[in-house]
């Protein structure tokens, strides 16, 4: 039995989070044990673990006891395999050094290549080697740390999932924002931060109804600008089953967003900044519609033309959907987990 020890700050609604809770879930029970270590509160994803065991260390963000309570818990355990998630827990994981150690990338570096990551690469560089393996969900993040110099041969490309969602009205959800029937809605499910791009889609001007889904310290800046600012929600589905399209228009080098996988296992439409690992998910002109960076005259356009076509809505919606079923599916996630920790497990033991 290999004991997999998954190590993150918080259960909060975000992409890292959720995909940790799918692969935690799914592992064979016949072959790992998994248990998830929060350093703070567990957060309001850890009901989604089921019977998964969770130990709270309930530090407050930045304690610098937490090191010394992750140590103290991790040498008791002695898991076989140390899964981290986010920058600042692969880096105490790879200090700490105990068993295996596992990072996710999960686009833990700027790609602003004029002022650079600074002091992350700086830890980054560190501690890489520290890492039995690096994980990341796109090929784009891949070469872009092979770019910095870290260790390639040591980064695994596992894309991130998402499960099929059931067809579903929406009507509740356009109800209680009050879309009416004919207008056409168009939701970016994303934190508030400016690097996600909301501006852009504010200055496409579009006429379109917006819908921001998530919470974050941009949300301030994007009050009384024209769009519902819904918070953090945990009805994803019936939202996405609401919208007519869904829009990601970062201004940054994605990885292999959750969010857009979501949209499409909806079989939604998407509309997304060429950028990142995003072409790795979203067809141009086959499972959606792809634009220049920072460019709201072609987010305009591109949404106007899609909110005039409900066929073709509906073809680019029925091709993301069938693409995730075949490319993107859970399974594939866990299974693609449980190979490389059986790998790692046998060339190596844990400390």
């Amino acid at each position: 039995m290999i004991d997999v020890a998954f190590v993150i700050g918080r259960l909060n609604i975000g992409g890292a989070e959720t995909e940790l809770v799918r692969i935690a879930r799914g592992l064979d029970r016949s072959r790992f044990r998994p248990f998830v270590i929060t350093l703070q509160d567990a957060g309001p994803l850890a009901a989604d673990l089921g019977d998964v065991e969770r130990i709270e260390l309930k530090r407050r963000k930045g304690c610098p006891g937490t090191w010394l309570a992750l140590r103290r818990l991790l040498r008791e355990r002695r898991p076989a395999i140390v899964q981290s998630f986010l920058f600042g827990e692969n880096i105490l994981c790879r200090w700490i050094g105990q068993g295996i150690v596992v990072s996710g990338l999960q686009g833990s570096l700027s790609d602003d290549r004029e002022t650079g990551p600074s002091w992350r690469l700086t830890l980054e560089r560190t501690t890489f080697d520290r890492a039995a393996a690096v994980v990341s969900n796109s090929d784009y993040y891949r070469k872009l740390y092979a770019a910095y110099g870290l260790e390639e041969r040591r980064i695994r490309v596992i894309r991130s999932a998402a499960p099929l969602l059931p067809p579903a009205s929406g009507a509740g959800i356009r109800a209680e924002f009050g879309i009416g029937e004919n207008e056409v809605l168009v939701t970016c499910v994303a934190r508030l931060v400016e690097r996600k791009g909301h501006d852009d889609l504010l200055r496409a001007q579009s006429g379109l109804k917006l819908l921001f889904v998530g919470d974050g310290p941009y949300r301030r800046h994007l009050e009384g600008r024209g769009a519902i600012l819904a918070g953090p929600r945990r009805d994803i589905p019936e939202i996405l089953a609401a919208s007519d399209i869904v829009a990601l228009p970062s201004r940054f080098g994605e990885g292999c967003p959750n969010a857009l996988l979501e949209a499409m296992a909806a079989g939604k439409p998407v509309v997304a900044a060429r950028t990142g690992g995003i072409p790795e998910v979203v067809e141009d002109g086959q499972t959606g519609i792809l634009f220049p960076r920072e460019d709201p005259a072609a987010l305009r356009s591109a949404l106007l033309r899609l909110a005039a076509d409900p066929g073709l809505r509906a073809t680019l919606g029925a091709a993301g959907r069938e693409r995730v079923e075949r490319e993107f599916p859970v399974s594939k996630l866990v299974q693609s987990y449980e190979t490389l920790y059986a790998e790692l497990t046998a060339s190596r033991p844990p400390i």
